[in-house]
């Protein structure tokens, strides 16, 4: 279950659109947030998924955990655990979401050797360049000239590794809550190379992102107004202290304390 720029608050002037087809196995989706109204955009936590992504900044520096951002091009690393993000009073956004394991085929390098919400050295990419190209566009032609860097460098990747595409496929479908082992064991590769292959493509290891998989099924159990003692039954949680603590792992809260802060955050809305 993806968390993705799509699963963002209702904001005004945020756009999300689907890639093209020859993108579609690879993209999760182009997005835009634009805001010039002086007084900023609420706080945005940005809850892991397993995938990467690039972030164009056409304004004011961003605010990642407190640290600011001012380049123009941000490599989004698969990360472990929510990022906070401050808006500052104007905002003016573009980015694109590649589906997990898919972001290697286009930044050229494993993602495990990427980190975080930063300005990246990536070898043969000048990211700036292209941020300078799309600032100088029409928004409505800013996902075509996205598309065609992307295709391009499609074009000289390698295939993603079908050991590692297969294994990821069978953590998704089960949304996290099948045991890795079980998972492996039809995969014609020892334990060690799927791990090293998995992490390499991926950025995580199986077990962390199977972990981020199973809390964002947990996030949309707590959201529809299931109990937190259900939640913990209903996917597969052996007890209470291991649900607490993969939850908190991930969120940076406890299960109640995000229970508490979404009730309050409906309850304020008109």
């Amino acid at each position: 279950m993806p968390v993705t720029p799509a699963n963002l608050p209702a904001l005004s002037g945020f756009t999300l659109r689907p890639p093209c087809p020859a993108l579609a196995p690879f993209v999760q989706g182009f997005w835009w947030l634009k805001s010039a109204s002086g007084a900023g955009l609420p706080l945005q936590m940005l809850h892991p998924d397993g995938g990467s992504g690039l972030i164009f900044n056409f304004a004011e520096p961003l605010l990642f955990d407190g640290h600011s951002l001012a380049p123009p091009a941000l490599v989004s690393a698969p990360v472990l655990t929510s990022t906070r993000l401050e808006l500052g009073p104007t905002v003016d956004l573009l980015g694109v979401r590649f589906l997990p394991g898919m972001g290697s085929a286009f930044l050229g390098m494993g993602l495990n050797e990427l980190a975080g919400f930063a300005p990246q050295a990536l070898p043969g990419l000048d990211l700036n360049a292209l941020a300078d190209a799309l600032a100088f566009i029409a928004t409505d032609k800013q996902q075509g000239l996205l598309e065609h860097w992307l295709l391009a460098r499609l074009g000289k990747a390698p295939v993603p590794k079908p050991a590692v595409q297969q294994l990821l496929a069978a953590i998704t479908r089960h949304q996290g809550q099948r045991n890795l082992a079980e998972l492996m064991a039809p995969i014609p590769l020892s334990q060690r190379q799927l791990e090293r292959q998995f992490k390499q493509q991926v950025g995580l290891t199986a077990k962390q992102f199977s972990r981020i998989q199973r809390v964002a099924l947990v996030r949309q159990d707590l959201k529809q107004g299931l109990a937190l003692l259900d939640t913990a039954l209903a996917r597969g949680f052996s007890d209470q202290a291991h649900f607490i603590h993969d939850f908190k792992a991930v969120i940076g809260i406890t299960p109640g304390q995000y229970l508490a802060k979404a009730r309050r955050r409906d309850k304020d809305q008109p």
